[in-house]
């Protein structure tokens, strides 16, 4: 029967059969040796140690699960393409009303009833950038997504306003 022993970088253990180094929690990078032999290999490039190493089917199925439940759910990854559609609804939507209350006033006198109409609907488009910043998977980006789009939304609001008083 082969004893082996076996060397962590600092000390030196064994004699050991090849059962009893199933029991110890040898790491592929260990130097081995044979009895009177110095350490020449690491424990993974010896044939006969390669049980040791090897991980029980049922290890393999344990890792694969935990790979699958660390994924996004597909709800999550679902909400923030509704909120990306929604946000460019929204765009087209205002981008279009706007354009028609133009039309529909610049053929008639201007009155302030066609800038009132046009800040309502720019006060609607001000809750963009925070619908874009929701969609966001990365949580750092989407707080940094969050402070800009508040941002954006008090200028767009404040625009709107102006608009809608007449103070431009």
């Amino acid at each position: 029967m082969i004893h082996y022993y076996y060397s962590d970088g600092i000390n030196e253990f064994g004699p050991f059969n090849l059962n009893e180094l199933k029991e110890k929690a040898l790491r592929p990078d260990f130097k081995i040796r044979t009895e009177n032999k110095s350490f020449v290999a690491t424990a993974s490039s010896i044939a006969e140690l390669d049980v040791l190493f090897k991980k029980p089917a049922a290890a393999v199925q344990n890792v694969t699960f935990q790979k699958q439940t660390n994924l996004r759910p597909a709800t999550q990854k679902s909400s923030s393409d509704k909120l990306l559609i929604a946000s460019l609804i929204i765009w087209f939507t205002t981008m279009l009303l706007n354009a028609i209350v133009s039309a529909v006033f610049s053929y008639s006198y201007s009155s302030n009833n066609q800038y009132i109409i046009m800040g309502v609907i720019n006060l609607i488009s001000a809750v963009l950038p925070l619908l874009i910043a929701l969609s966001i998977q990365d949580r750092t980006l989407k707080v940094i997504g969050i402070i800009i789009s508040v941002i954006l939304m008090i200028r767009f609001i404040f625009g709107a306003v102006q608009l809608m008083t007449f103070s431009f």
